[in-house]
């Protein structure tokens, strides 16, 4: 039967949901029925309180009585389950006798060892059962004190009731009805009732799967929707956070062997599951790092072969050898992945061009050089004129040339230069290293570079530490010459660097003709 708490206003507070399942077992003539064999398992198993109602007085009889329905526990097959901690509540009804609140304990604390082990072995079994018990009694009814004793009785077992609680958790209606029906299958089935499989029903299948089933939906509720590579995406992996909250979840739970290895199964089908989602999530991040987020082409030349070839042309470097290179041009693409890593370069190919190509490239900014000639003020180191340097006396007009990394000056300016006219002096840039400075808005000053002065110094008068100015007359055209001859000093520089010991070889230091220029210089840009 069962009844809520409604017509038990006043007696106790109650929840408003709250309700109580009363099993009433016939007695007597009805003793062996097999609904009574399971009404008494449905007793020990499911009961918080036991009221065990012995007529006119507390007899041995009545306890053998209570002692024939303990029986039923040998149907239950408990293994490491406990049962419910259950209250025995013995009520002699219908009482003419006077009895003490204490008479139950003392029937019980009898001794009847070793005479009658039977009666001491039924106490026994009394005590082990009902760790907690009390005693009433109802008189006749119509009696002056039946209202009174009914109602202490139903006061205490109101506010002693306690929730029906399996391994920690709070059994709730359906669990109850689904725990009845494996009852009496079970029962019907073996005669055994499998106390670990009511657990399983209760915990496992009414709390710890549908908890596992909240906390994964939850989880992948919380999992990104990927359309692009995510390269932070364990650090929203959210397996360890869950499985922490499963555990408080089941915090509460008995330590029991049997409940702790329902935990585990548990625990382990909710992380199977999250990993499950995880690798799958981790496999489209995988396909979406491998897409490819640039590519680049790349080119190279390997060399075919190399051959000695002359400059050629008509400058003064026409004589010089260097070293000609072909190339097979290939390319490839390297790839970079959205997911980073190291680029992924495709194999060279060929692109199936050649070019070729000066070892010493120096050479090939050779006819880009710019050319220069005109006439400068040259300052002479001889003394005399020197001595009359402050007069401005002291300066020659000459005719310069920048040709081919070498600045020449010839005659007086005044008269026209002749095929067999040799330069009055040559500043070799592959030979000479040198730098150049502006001595006024003018004048120009071309000095050694190397502190122990020129190398070679045969090209023009002066000794090794001597510095040559030049003056345009004109600020533009002082500017024009500053930058063309660093430019070719630039070129020597690199040039004597690529030919190495070979330059003494191809390069000499002389005084140029003017028939040894260019047949076009005279086209070259004058100043």
């Amino acid at each position: 039967m069962l009844r809520d708490l409604s017509d038990l206003s006043g007696l106790v507070g109650h929840e408003d949901d709250e309700s109580l399942l009363i099993l009433d077992c016939e007695g007597g003539n009805n003793a062996m029925a097999a609904i009574r064999t399971l009404v008494n398992v449905f007793g020990l198993l499911l009961g918080s309180q036991v009221v065990f109602v012995a007529n006119g007085m507390a007899t041995e009889q009545a306890l053998q009585t209570l002692g024939m329905s303990l029986a039923a526990r040998s149907l239950l097959r408990l293994e490491s389950c406990k049962l419910p901690e259950q209250e025995l509540v013995f009520v002699v009804n219908k009482n003419t006798l006077r009895y003490e609140g204490s008479a139950l304990e003392k029937i019980l604390e009898q001794k009847f060892q070793p005479d009658d082990p039977g009666r001491q072995e039924l106490r026994d079994t009394v005590r082990e059962c009902f760790p907690h018990r009390s005693f009433f009694t109802v008189p006749l009814m119509g009696m002056p004190a039946f209202d009174e004793s009914l109602r202490a009785l139903r006061s205490h077992l109101v506010s002693h009731r306690k929730p029906l609680e399996m391994g920690g958790i709070f059994v709730n209606g359906r669990h109850l009805a689904g725990v009845m029906e494996l009852v009496v299958a079970e029962v019907q089935k073996s005669q055994q009732v499998n106390v670990p499989s009511m657990n399983r029903y209760v915990i496992y299948e009414g709390f710890l799967v549908p908890l596992t089933q909240d906390l994964s939906d939850l989880a992948q509720s919380q999992l990104p929707e990927l359309s692009d590579y995510d390269p932070a995406l364990e650090e929203r992996n959210p397996i360890e956070a869950t499985l922490r909250r499963f555990d408080e979840a089941c915090s509460h739970l008995s330590t029991a062997t049997s409940v702790e290895a329902l935990k585990v199964e548990a625990r382990q089908l909710l992380s199977s599951k999250l990993w499950d989602v995880w690798r799958w999530l981790e496999a489209k991040n995988e396909v979406l790092g491998n897409e490819i987020r640039d590519s680049v082409q790349e080119t190279r030349e390997v060399e075919i072969s190399s051959a000695k070839s002359l400059v050629g042309g008509a400058g003064l470097l026409s004589e010089v050898v260097v070293t000609k290179q072909l190339f097979r041009e290939e390319g490839r693409t390297v790839l970079y992945r959205k997911k980073g890593g190291h680029p992924e370069c495709l194999p060279w190919k060929s692109l199936g061009t050649t070019v070729t190509r000066t070892k010493e490239f120096a050479f090939d900014s050779l006819p880009a050089l710019p050319k220069l000639r005109g006439s400068l003020l040259k300052t002479s180191p001889n003394t005399l004129r020197a001595m009359l340097r402050l007069l401005r006396v002291d300066q020659q007009p000459r005719l310069c040339v920048l040709q081919d990394g070498h600045f020449m000056w010839f005659e007086d300016a005044s008269k026209a230069a002749q095929a067999g006219d040799q330069a009055k002096g040559c500043i070799n840039f592959l030979v000479h290293r040198a730098q150049i400075r502006q001595h006024s808005d003018t004048a120009f000053v071309i000095f050694p570079a190397e502190p122990h002065g020129w190398r070679e110094p045969s090209s023009f008068t002066g000794d090794s530490q001597r510095s040559f100015s030049f003056d345009a007359c004109d600020v533009h055209t002082c500017t024009q010459w500053i930058e063309a001859v660093a430019e070719h000093i630039r070129f020597g520089n690199l040039a004597a660097e690529q030919l190495g010991a070979a330059l003494g070889w191809h390069v000499k230091v002389q005084k140029p003709m003017w028939s040894q220029l260019q047949p076009d210089g005279l086209n070259d840009s004058q100043v």
